[in-house]
């Protein structure tokens, strides 16, 4: 499947590449042939096409056109330069840049009064502001591009601007608003026929279907979208599909399908460098491994995600990679890092999501939908206006009763619109205070949660009363989430029993404590499956609850539970019990972040219950510890003196190992110097190459944190990997031509030949299988084996790099040696494809970040 989607990648950059070098060659040809104005409207279309292939190109070009265009003094074409050089910067994520370029553009579209182009920079404006989510500045700068485009009845660019109001109000929660900008859309794109904005409005509607757990219609939505950005060959839009896809499967729990789609975006948001999208994807993907179980694979990917987040300041992904380190440090028991974590997202997410910002929000729409009415009735006005002109010349007679009419339609079209639009003012204003206060009282119940979590931490760091800190902590927790009842359940008889053993009530409700002992875990499969799994019982509705949990319905609905929440209470690998929360009153969904701090609750009591019962099992011990002490002392004194002589004996034998080791050491040392100078009696180059593979392959493994034994593999490996060449005739080894297809079937048999000479040597490390593969690539096209992707050792891939950056830029008898830029772009257009894009990326940041070069190798050389 990875083959085949690599291929259909390649295919379609091709295509793009054809189509657009096309257009470029026509225009390059032509560009010293034409008028200055000519010419920079020329520069300006290749800045245009070169945007998504190389933005720096675009940029290069846009400031070509610049220069120019201030030199005749032409303010119209400035102005496009200006808007093309601030899309070059927006499309390498650096928005602070990008917006500097826009806002001159526009001053300048502004002074000339160019309708079009001020409505696309507020536009543009308003994308870098989504992207450092500043919301209020982006819905202010979408209002008023969707103002002008209403003017120009401009019908591309009132879909856009609606898509992008879409895209604020969903940014900051409010789904339904956004999915009615979003439909709104697509309508008038469908009319146009507009195949690119219909697959943007279709993605966008997938996103609301997605969050409100309709996967499988967000799904068919992403699909339709995805096909059609594939008709179109537009890969940033294919990378933004699939990855929404992939978080659709990893919300249904397929969890490996999910890492198919999202590793397929990755590779295609890597290939034309989007930072925002590859710092999204490398989030998603830490995210995935993290529920996978593989905790090394789901850091790496998490602290590469936000720190190309914060190099870009893109705020909402920071945010949510701090949530997502925060329930991964809590899976992994380092609740002092999650709750730190958890604090960062909280704070950040604050600062963007407050009542301020939602009622800032509100208020510009309220107001632009207010001056929208506005403009309708002078509109009005000015029509009947005219109307009466033309009645007055067509017939005076008719003047003064037409007169009274008009007016009296006028005056009362104007008081019923302007009482129907304050009616409709005050109710907005109305809602608004409702939200802002719904909102604070959100806050205050975050707050309020939060402080429960933080007392109940500090409540068991000294705690001399079990019973009281749990019954305090029930009480925290009940009284902050607003329930009903919370409870304390814990299993005993071998887990075949549980008992309430803690409870907390809200005034009025009875008690059932006493109700709830010794009852048996048969009587509840459908939850104690859940809870031995490691799941959250959430359950909004138990009138609703599946037909499979009907037992556990039955037993709540008897004690008129309306909703419940049930987190399971585990120390190390097993299962100990529950904590509950449930409301007699109403239903109640929780949020997942609540849900999150009560987790973290759950967790800081289990770790409590299984102090407790270490200390019983070392108080049980201590106790039989003082009789066993004084059998055993008697014991001891009898075999003090064996001990001795045995220690004495065991320091001669470690003396005689460590002799032996470092004989071992010298020898394998001896025996690699003796390969070199065997190989620089053949070939003095081949010896320098290896030696320098040697010295940047250790730097790259140093970079990747291997351990010293890898380190140690891949220095002998690398200095080794060519050994096999002195079985290859030296007129092959020096021909200064090109080798012909038999010759250079000679030369690939290296590698097996080198394998073969170091297999019967024990390194005591796998050097002969590193030689073996270090020719190989990730897509198979390597020899001799044509192995795949991870069937290639990591230390194998690392040498292979190093080789071919070496290989690149040393002298051959066929050919002069390449710079180090072409070295590097040839690892790093192939990364992902011939090579490991780890290891391609520690090697570029040695050589652009951390200054590595070659040291000056003298090679031996033998007289003859």
């Amino acid at each position: 499947m990875k083959k085949l989607f690599l291929i259909f990648a390649l295919i379609l950059n091709f295509q793009i590449l054809l189509s657009t070098n096309t257009i470029i060659d026509s225009l390059e040809a032509k560009i010293n042939k034409v008028s200055s104005i000519e010419k920079i409207q020329i520069l300006n279309i290749l800045s245009k096409e070169y945007r998504e292939i190389s933005p720096r190109k675009s940029i290069d070009f846009g400031n070509q056109a610049l220069e120019l265009a201030e030199n005749i003094e032409n303010r119209k074409e400035k102005a496009n330069s200006l808007n093309n050089i601030a899309a070059g910067y927006y499309f390498l994520s650096n928005y602070e840049q990008a917006l500097q370029y826009y806002q001159q553009a526009l001053k300048i579209n502004q002074d000339i009064d160019n309708k079009s182009g001020i409505a696309t920079l507020y536009n543009n404006i308003g994308l870098i502001y989504q992207k450092l989510s500043s919301y209020d500045k982006a819905l202010n700068n979408f209002l008023n591009s969707l103002e002008i485009e209403r003017e120009l009845d401009n019908q591309e660019g009132i879909s856009m601007s609606l898509n992008n109001l879409g895209n604020v109000f969903y940014n900051v929660g409010n789904y339904n608003k956004a999915l009615e900008f979003y439909q709104e859309s697509l309508k008038i794109e469908e009319k146009i026929g507009n195949k690119k904005s219909i697959a943007m409005a279709l993605n966008n509607i997938g996103i609301v279907h997605s969050d409100h757990g309709d996967y499988n219609e967000a799904l068919e939505y992403y699909q339709r979208s995805l096909d059609i950005e594939k008709e179109l060959g537009n890969i940033n839009s294919i990378a933004t599909s699939l990855n929404n896809i992939g978080l659709v499967y990893k919300n249904k729990n397929d969890y490996n399908k999910a890492l198919e789609y999202l590793l397929r975006s990755l590779n295609l948001t890597l290939e034309i460098g989007d930072k925002y999208g590859i710092a999204n994807t490398f989030v998603n993907i830490g995210e995935l491994y993290s529920h996978l179980g593989n905790d090394s694979k789901a850091l790496a990917n998490l602290m590469q995600g936000l720190k190309l987040a914060q190099e870009i300041d893109a705020k909402s992904i920071i945010i949510e990679a701090y949530l997502s380190f925060s329930e991964y440090h809590s899976k992994n028991k380092n609740f002092v890092k999650s709750l730190e974590y958890y604090k960062l997202y909280s704070e950040e997410k604050d600062k963007i999501f407050n009542a301020d910002i939602s009622t800032q929000l509100a208020t510009l729409q309220t107001k632009f939908e207010f001056s929208e009415r506005e403009k309708k009735i002078k509109l009005l006005q000015k029509n009947n206006k005219i109307y009466k002109l033309e009645a007055d010349k067509r017939k005076l007679y008719n003047l003064v009763l037409l007169i009274g009419i008009v007016s009296v339609i006028i005056l009362a079209g104007i008081i019923y619109h302007r009482s129907r639009a304050k009616s409709k003012f005050n109710q907005q204003l109305k809602d608004e205070v409702i939200e802002r206060m719904s909102t604070e009282k959100e806050l205050k119940y975050r707050l309020e949660l939060e402080e429960a979590l933080v007392k109940s931490s500090s409540r068991f760091i000294k705690v001399s009363d079990f019973d009281t800190a749990i019954n305090d902590t029930l009480a925290d927790i009940g009284r902050a989430c607003d329930a009903s009842r919370s409870y304390l359940f814990l299993l005993k008889n071998n887990d075949t029993l549980m008992d309430n053993t803690h409870e907390w009530c809200a005034k009025g409700v009875n008690p059932q404590i006493d109700n709830l002992k010794d009852l048996s875990t048969e009587t509840f499969p459908w939850w104690m499956k859940k809870l031995n799994n490691g799941e959250v019982i959430h359950e909004k509705n138990v009138s609703l609850m599946p037909e499979e949990a009907h037992a556990e319905k039955k037993i709540l609905q008897e004690q008129d539970i309306k909703s419940i929440l049930v987190l399971p209470l585990r120390t190390a690998e097993n299962l100990k019990g529950f904590i509950g929360l449930d409301n007699i009153k109403e239903t109640q969904k929780w949020k997942n972040e609540d849900i999150s701090l009560l987790k973290l609750s759950a967790e800081i009591i289990g770790l409590y219950i299984e102090r407790n019962e270490m200390e019983d099992k070392l108080q049980y011990a201590y106790n039989n510890l003082e009789v066993r002490v004084k059998d055993r002392t008697r014991e001891l004194a009898e075999t003090n003196q064996e001990l001795q002589l045995e220690i004495a004996e065991r320091k001669r034998a470690e003396q005689e190992l460590n002799d032996s080791y470092y004989k071992l050491k010298k020898a394998m040392e001896e025996t690699v110097n003796a390969f070199i100078s065997a190989v620089e009696i053949r070939d003095p180059y081949t010896a320098g190459h290896q030696l320098r593979v040697a010295n940047l392959s250790r730097a790259i493994a140093n970079e990747m944190n291997l351990s010293k034994e890898q380190l140690d593999s891949i220095r002998i490996a690398a200095i080794l990997h060519d050994i096999g060449k002195i079985y290859i005739p030296n007129e092959i080894l020096g021909k200064p031509t090109k080798l012909t297809e038999m010759e250079f079937s000679v030369v690939k048999n290296h590698p097996l030949a080198g394998y073969d000479i170091l297999k019967v040597i024990d390194f005591q490390m796998p050097v002969a299988k590193i030689v073996y593969q270090h020719h190989e690539r990730l897509d198979g096209s390597g020899y001799p084996q044509g192995l795949v992707g991870k069937e290639i050792m990591l230390e194998a891939r690392i040498i292979n790099v190093a080789d071919v950056v070496d290989a690149m830029i040393s002298q051959r008898p066929y050919r002069p040696s390449q710079g180090i830029n072409e070295a590097l772009d040839e690892i790093f257009k192939n990364s992902g494809i011939s090579y490991d894009p780890d290891v391609v990326q520690h090697c570029i940041n040695l050589f652009n970040e951390k200054g590595f070069q070659f040291e000056e190798i003298k090679i031996r050389t033998t007289t003859r």
